[in-house]
Order: C-alpha cells, then sequence, then structure tokens
C-alpha cells in the first residue's frame, strides 16, 4: 500500500526542532544542527556598547521601582533572559531594546550613552 510506504518514509525522516537526536524508526540517529538565535557573549567578547546598554538599563529599572519580575510581567520577556541582559551574557535585539526602554520609562538612546 503506497500509503503506508509514504508514512514508514516520513517517520524515517523525523527530526527534532530542539535540535537533539532524535531516532528514525530504523533505529538510526539523525542529526540536526542545534538552532539559536540568542548568541552568548563573554565580558572578553561584549562589545561596549552592550556593557553600556546592560548598565544603563538595571539602572533605569531601579529608579523607576520594577523588579525583572515586573518586567517580565510587562514584556512577556523571561526574567532569566533580563537577567542574562543586565550581566551582558546576551545580545537583545533593537526591538528588545526599544521595548526595555519604554517600560522603563527612557528613551533607548539614554540606555546607549556612557
Amino acid at each position: 500500500m503506497w500509503w503506508a510506504d509514504l508514512c514508514t518514509s516520513f517517520s524515517s525522516l523525523h527530526q527534532r526542532s530542539d535540535g537533539r537526536q532524535a531516532v528514525t524508526e530504523e533505529g538510526k540517529k539523525s542529526r540536526t544542527p542545534r538552532k539559536t538565535h540568542k548568541q552568548r557573549v563573554t565580558e572578553e567578547t561584549a562589545p561596549p556598547e552592550l556593557l553600556t546598554f546592560a548598565r544603563n538599563f538595571k539602572k533605569a529599572r531601579l529608579e523607576a521601582g520594577l523588579s525583572q519580575y515586573d518586567i517580565m510581567r510587562l514584556t512577556g520577556i523571561s526574567q532569566t533572559y533580563l537577567s542574562f541582559l543586565e550581566r551582558s551574557l546576551h545580545s537583545p535585539s533593537l526591538s528588545y531594546m526599544s521595548l526595555l526602554a519604554r517600560v522603563v520609562g527612557k528613551p533607548l538612546h539614554e540606555l546607549l550613552e556612557p
């Protein structure tokens, strides 16, 4: 039956979207490259603008009387990611920087000034 053959061949092509290995019907492991849209940075590789944004964002958040949890509830950005941003471990997108600036009541250019 062509339908059974199609289903069998499709199941052997199964790959997980989380980047981990998936076992196919034939018992072979297939590898998919790990997909990440966020790159982890270190103190040595962080650009000075990222360090400046992280420091100024945390200062503005505290001045606004907001916790990371408050920011999470207002924006939907996870508290863990916010912590990584404040410690310059992740490089945020421009849209995230703009959103975070609005939440703390500062224009984005002020958060990027040394």
